[in-house]
């Protein structure tokens, strides 16, 4: 007895219509990378304008720092930081510890400006127009308060650097003037509250 196999047709797979992106699809994916990449770009850009001026800033402050430790240390007035530009300023000291004074001029990156204003003032006042010296006696001291600002032009973030007549340097810090005229926040009377002792 032989037995027979039946023979089943193998089924064959169905081709199916793999078309993938429409032309619509493939536009709308391009234009979302096209807006977030856009908007990142911004951002980078903003962020590096502001590093730069915060980077300014710190090197600004410690050549302030460094001019005054060098007037402690050698007893004189020898270190001295010249603001006559808006793009640059000099710095003098003694940076090799050989007990002559030397300069060295500091150039800002670029699109980042300097201008000065002279506590209680508020005016701006630019160093390509008047040059102003901002120098330590042996004590440490200036003579006046100066309140530098470094702006971007570009982005317009801005950072700011206090010397005070102490000699204390502060960054990003707002200044105001000594009141003329103080104001009482209250107003007391002198009979209100008291009681008679009769």
């Amino acid at each position: 007895m032989r037995k027979q196999i039946m023979n089943l047709p193998k089924k064959r797979a169905k081709l199916t219509s793999a078309a993938g992106l429409s032309l619509l699809e493939l536009l709308i994916v391009i234009a979302m990378i096209a807006v977030v990449s856009s908007v990142g770009v911004v951002n980078f850009a903003k962020s590096n304008r502001t590093f730069k001026v915060a980077g300014a800033t710190r090197t600004l402050s410690a050549n302030l720092e460094k001019v005054r430790l060098d007037s402690v240390r050698r007893h004189l007035t020898s270190g001295t930081i010249t603001l006559n530009s808006t793009s640059s300023y000099t710095v003098s000291m003694d940076f090799a510890n050989t007990g002559t004074t030397t300069s060295r001029t500091v150039t800002l990156p670029a699109n980042t400006s300097l201008s000065y204003t002279l506590p209680p003032a508020t005016t701006s006042i630019s160093p390509a127009v008047t040059a102003r010296t901002i120098a330590y006696d042996w004590h440490g001291r200036t003579p006046t308060t100066v309140l530098l600002t470094l702006t971007d032009s570009a982005g317009g973030a801005s950072s700011t650097v206090i010397v005070g007549p102490a000699g204390d340097v502060s960054t990003d810090t707002t200044v105001t003037g000594p009141v003329t005229v103080p104001t009482p926040l209250t107003t007391v009377t002198t009979t209100t509250g008291i009681k008679s002792m009769q």
